[in-house]
């Protein structure tokens, strides 16, 4: 309640506590002492002080934050990279990019995977000369292969998509420069049959001949199938214009016409050449089993020098297992094991550095699975309780109560824990890549403009630094850093150390758990990088049906039922990020990364998490949760993955997002459809 609106005596006010409402507890004597309840009384009595605006003349730009202190930026400015694009005094557009060996044509199968043996050399860069716009009538293609190319063959430039199947008009070998070097002019429309013009979607793609002596297995590839808006100095995914569906900016990937489950594998459209090389063989570290050196994927040799460095304890032993295609995972079904979800585990009140502190016995995480044959720490299983409820207009709805039970050694033993299903890793590179100062000035933790929106941020030592920097990833906020969340994944999730962590995750009572670790971080700095390279630079998908009444009306219903308060629809990314590709982009994660109270029925028994309390929940960025059950094949959201639908999850909001909520129950049937309609449209 507004103490400052009270009006009444001291015993009004202090029955009023003392019995509590139906927006505050009751607090007893034990609680708030009356001395100390006279000297609120007082100083409420005296009235507000002047109303402060966020960002007005009375208020310091991010004084209303309910940030203290300095926090240190993560990129404090550009290191690297030059421009993808430039424009020469004449007008002529360089433009810069990467791509991959495909299997076969985009509209086909065996496009969207990653061939066998895909990170060893077989990426190349291309250069397009466009001088249409400085009066000039060709385009120069120069492809730069990172293995050279058959002295026997000749590249292949497919140009002007027919429209139809993987027919283009035009089929032309390209000129061998040398065996790393191949060029090829293009003159003419073949599409129109006439003269390039400023506007038309020049559609190309590479026919691939690799030299055997410098590559192992299949040397002939197609390639990604790329799309130039002549005289933009851009790629773009799209046949036609659609400035709605560019969820992750540049680097927004096209629509997948054949396997759609590999919506989330794909790389930044805007991808570089300093960068591809990276990402693919960061890839191949994601897909490793560091268990046993297996890649998760058939035709792969074992990688040897990373075999045995899993464990003692672990969840699993790739990154894939959780991150299935990339993406969300699910809670088990009842009294089965977890796979794809863990239980983070909390001690009493917090760690010497602010942070969550570790369960004595099991660590920070229970881990199922002990690697040298003894038992692992225990299992954790769910049952639901049915909670029925019906919306105003008499729509029944039941969601699902969820309740943990654990077994084996830590039955009986665990009190303070939250359960985490596993969260996609698209755009992480792109959130990154926001500056402080977007975030601050969205953050509201004393709520100044008074909406009963009061997003915070959470505050976190730099785990190399210590400096305090905005937390960004994680259901909580708690990583400040793509390497920051790899590396807290390799050490909790499979055990991983790295220099960021090189300790394995261990309870201060399990001594043969100490016993089994290993001297010095067991993955490299330079491998810690391939890997953040690699979830840095995974491309966002497109939004789809973005010209469907429904989901133009269900965006607007979003807005207007108070959801994009925190789902914050459009963002930018700062220019400092060591990656060009992520510098400068306009994106749409609806998310403002801020924690945000939740309400009761969605706390956790956390004792401690930086900033974070039990009742407050990052604001998961909403792109690409429409393409949930195409990729993952369940639509089951929140921390613990209990709502089993996007209306399931809305309905559990509560807190800071309850009269959003009730907003959202109280559109007619047909409206909130629309709402739905939108969110799958993401």
């Amino acid at each position: 309640p507004d103490l400052f609106a009270f009006d009444g005596s001291l015993e009004a006010f202090t029955e009023q506590v003392r019995e509590g409402t139906d927006r505050m507890p009751a607090f007893d004597e034990q609680k708030l002492a009356a001395s100390d309840l006279a000297a609120i009384y007082a100083y409420f009595s005296s009235g507000a002080p002047p109303a402060a605006t966020c960002g007005g003349g009375e208020v310091a730009p991010g004084a209303c934050s309910g940030v203290s202190g300095d926090v240190s930026p993560l990129f404090p400015a550009a290191t690297g990279g030059k421009a993808i694009a430039t424009r020469a005094a004449d007008g002529t557009i360089t433009l810069e990019a990467a791509g991959r060996v495909r299997g076969r044509h985009e509209r086909e199968e065996e496009f969207s995977p990653f061939q066998p043996l895909y990170f060893e050399n077989r990426s190349y860069k291309f250069v397009v000369e466009d001088t249409i716009p400085a009066g000039g009538s060709t385009i120069r293609f120069t492809w730069l292969p990172h293995a050279n190319a058959s002295d026997d063959q000749t590249i292949n430039f497919r140009c002007w998509y027919t429209g139809e199947g993987n027919v283009f008009h035009a089929n032309h070998g390209m000129e061998r420069i040398t065996s790393a070097h191949w060029e090829f002019v293009v003159d003419r429309n073949a599409r129109e049959s006439r003269e390039i013009r400023e506007g038309d979607l020049l559609e190309f793609e590479f026919g691939v001949f690799l030299d055997p002596k410098t590559v192992e297995g299949r040397t002939s590839y197609y390639s990604d199938t790329f799309r130039y808006r002549v005289g933009s100095g851009e790629l773009t995914p799209f046949d036609a214009p659609n400035e709605a569906a560019l969820s992750g900016g540049d680097g927004t990937i096209p629509y997948i016409h054949e396997e759609p489950h590999l919506y989330y594998e794909q790389m930044a459209l805007n991808i570089q050449d300093g960068s591809i090389q990276r990402f693919l063989e960061g890839r191949r570290l994601f897909h490793t089993d560091f268990a046993t050196g297996e890649h998760t994927e058939g035709g792969n040799p074992v990688f040897d020098e990373h075999a045995g460095k899993a464990g003692p304890l672990a969840n699993q032993t790739t990154c894939a297992g959780c991150h299935l295609h990339n993406g969300r995972g699910a809670p088990p079904e009842p009294g089965e094991a977890m796979e794809t979800a863990v239980v983070k585990l909390f001690g009493a009140g917090a760690s010497a550095g602010g942070g969550p502190s570790a369960d004595p016995r099991y660590g920070r995480q229970l881990q199922d699975r002990a690697l040298d044959g003894s038992p692992g720490e225990g299992t954790a299983t769910v049952a639901y309780t049915e909670v029925p409820g019906q919306f105003p207009d008499g729509t029944p709805y039941v969601l699902r109560q969820p309740t943990f039970r654990f077994s084996g050694p830590a039955a009986g033993q665990i009190a303070s824990y939250s359960v985490r299903v596993a969260r996609p890793i698209v755009g992480m590179g792109l959130l990154e890549a926001i500056a402080e100062g977007a975030v601050l000035e969205r953050a509201d933790g004393v709520d100044c403009n008074q909406d009963g929106i009061s997003g915070r941020p959470n505050l976190i030592p730099d785990p190399v630094s210590g400096v305090l920097r905005i937390g960004r990833f994680g259901w909580k906020a708690g990583k400040v850093s793509v390497p920051h969340q790899v590396a807290d994944a390799l050490v909790a999730d499979m055990g991983v150390t790295t220099r960021l962590f090189p300790v394995e995750e261990c309870g201060e009572a399990q001594a043969g758990c100490r016993a089994g670790t290993r001297e010095g971080p067991e993955l490299s700095d330079e491998d810690l990088e391939r890997m953040a390279a690699y979830m840095r630079l995974l491309g966002v998908p497109p939004r789809r049906d973005t010209a469907d009444p429904a989901v133009q009306r269900g965006e607007v219903l979003f807005s207007q039922a108070g959801c994009a308060s925190c789902h914050v629809p459009t963002m930018k990314t700062g220019g400092d990020h060591p990656l060009v590709e992520l510098r400068d982009q306009i994106i749409h994660p609806y998310s403002d990364l801020l924690l945000h109270d939740m309400g009761e029925a969605l706390a956790d028994t956390s004792t401690s998490d930086h900033l974070a309390g039990p009742r407050e929940w990052r604001t998961p960025p909403l792109w690409g949760i429409g393409l949930l059950e195409v990729v993952n094949g369940h639509t089951q959201l929140l921390h613990d993955g209990r709502a089993r639908d996007v209306v399931e999850a809305i309905l559990w909001h509560g807190g800071e997002a309850d009269s959003a909520k009730r907003r959202f129950m109280a559109l007619p049937g047909e409206d909130r459809d629309a709402v739905v309609a939108f969110l799958r449209s993401l």
